[in-house]
C-alpha cells in the first residue's frame, strides 16, 4: 500500500537541509570567491527539491527524486543545481531500479544512524537491507562516473571501487564524529562534491540534515 505520506516525508528531510543551509547562507556567498553566490544556490537547490517532493506526496521514492532532479536542471545559471540533479537521478535510478520505498530508506538509516538493533528473524528483511545498500553505493558511483571522463562501469562487480569506498569511510571513521557525520562525510568524498572545497563543506551540511532528518526529526517512520 503506497505511503500517501512519503512525499511529506521526503520534502521534509529536504527542508532540514535548506534551513541549515540557509543559516549559513551569508558566510557560503562570502567564501565564494568566484560569483559570491554558492549559499544562496545552495539553497535554492534544496528549497527546489522540497517543493518537488511536497507537490507529489503519493509518488515513489524513484519518482520523487526524478521530479527533483528535472525542477534542478531548470535552473541554468545554478551550477551546483546542475551538479545535485545528476546525483539525485543517479540515485532515483537506482531506487527504481531496485524498488526501494521511502519507507524502507528511512528505516535502514534509522539503524545506521541511531545505531538501531537491527531485525535478524527475517531473511527477507536482510535481503532488503542488501537491496539498499547496492542502490545507495550505485547511485554514488553513477553519480561519481558522470563527472569523470570514463566509461560507466558495474561498481558492485568492481572490488577497487569497493576497496576505495572503504578507504575514503575508514578515513572518516578516523576523524571522528557522530554516525551521521561519519556516513556524510563519506558520501561527500565519494561524490563529485569533493572536487571543490566549497562544495564539500556546504554537502556536508546538507547530507548530515537530510540523514538526521530521517532518522529523528519527525518523519512518519511507522
Amino acid at each position: 500500500m503506497m505511503d500517501v505520506s512519503a512525499g511529506y516525508d521526503l520534502g521534509q528531510a529536504f527542508l532540514a537541509a535548506r534551513d541549515v543551509l540557509e543559516r549559513n547562507r551569508l558566510a557560503f556567498d562570502q567564501a565564494d570567491q568566484v560569483n559570491g553566490n554558492h549559499g544562496s544556490h545552495m539553497v535554492q537547490v534544496f528549497d527546489l527539491a522540497a517543493r518537488a517532493a511536497l507537490d507529489q506526496p503519493r509518488a515513489e521514492l524513484g519518482e520523487m527524486l526524478l521530479a527533483a532532479s528535472q525542477e534542478l536542471r531548470r535552473l541554468a545559471d545554478n551550477g551546483s543545481a546542475q551538479l545535485y540533479a545528476v546525483g539525485l537521478e543517479q540515485f532515483a535510478l537506482q531506487f527504481q531500479k531496485r524498488g526501494i520505498t521511502l519507507q524502507e530508506l528511512i528505516t535502514y538509516v534509522q539503524v545506521l544512524v541511531e545505531n538501531q538493533p537491527e531485525d535478524r528473524g527475517e531473511e527477507s528483511a536482510s535481503g532488503r537491507k542488501a537491496e539498499i545498500l547496492k542502490a545507495l553505493v550505485g547511485g554514488l558511483a553513477g553519480w561519481q562516473q558522470s563527472q569523470q571522463d570514463i566509461p560507466a562501469s558495474n561498481p558492485l562487480q568492481d572490488m577497487g571501487y569497493f576497496f576505495e569506498l572503504g578507504m575514503i569511510y575508514w578515513r572518516a571513521k578516523q576523524a571522528g564524529g557522530t554516525r551521521a557525520e561519519i556516513l556524510a562525510n563519506t558520501a561527500v568524498a565519494a561524490s563529485p562534491l569533493s572536487q571543490l572545497p566549497l562544495r564539500s563543506q556546504s554537502g556536508r551540511l546538507a547530507l548530515l540534515a537530510v540523514l538526521q532528518g530521517m532518522s529523528h526529526q519527525g518523519l512518519h517512520s511507522g
